[in-house]
């Protein structure tokens, strides 16, 4: 109905003869380049937030059942600053930083950080989880494989662009983060 917000426009405020709205040239609009350490952090709140959830459904924990969770990590400033966040959306009673493992609990990996889940009622299916720890551990050994064979092909790594060369190795690095630190879940198992 742009007609009567003609009306209300010219109604607002005596306007001159021929400033109307319909015709009225906007502002232009002042971008601001994005913070991608802000949509990192909040990739990196998603991902926990998801393991998390789906950790619970797999052992039939109920969203409204409260947990105890720790976090072992090398950032601690991205968790510091959504830790009230992140508390709401997992129903977490405690969120902790720790340098050592906990044992008693659901054990994660997201990226290279290690959560450890703390159920307050329920009992854990610890022979699925290690299960699934090790079906994780076995993806991760075959695509080191694959990434190691990529970057030990001479031919590959002569006509590769550097960023992508750089991409491969920190692929490399990721995954034997990634193996170790679920190596260190099936120890607390």
């Amino acid at each position: 109905m742009p007609f009567i917000t003609e009306e209300i426009y010219h109604a607002l405020n005596d306007r001159k003869l021929g400033d109307d709205l319909m015709v009225k040239q906007l502002a232009p609009i002042n971008y601001t380049p994005v913070n991608e350490a802000i949509i990192e952090q909040g990739n990196q709140l998603k991902a926990v937030i998801t393991a998390i959830r789906d950790a619970r459904n797999k052992n039939n924990v109920k969203p409204k059942e409260s947990i105890a969770l720790y976090i072992t990590s090398d950032n601690e400033a991205v968790y510091s600053a959504v830790t009230s966040l992140l508390a709401k959306q997992i129903n977490a009673s405690t969120i902790e930083m720790t340098k050592e493992p906990v044992a008693g609990g659901i054990s994660l990996v997201v990226g290279v950080d290690k959560l450890y889940v703390i159920l307050n009622d329920t009992t854990i299916d610890t022979v699925a989880q290690k299960a699934q720890l090790e079906k994780d551990l076995q993806y991760y050994i075959g695509f080191l494989q694959s990434v190691e064979k990529k970057l030990s092909n001479e031919k590959f790594v002569q006509n590769a662009k550097p960023e992508i060369i750089a991409m491969e190795k920190k692929k490399q690095s990721d995954a034997l983060a990634k193996i170790k630190t679920i190596e260190e879940s099936l120890q607390l198992l």
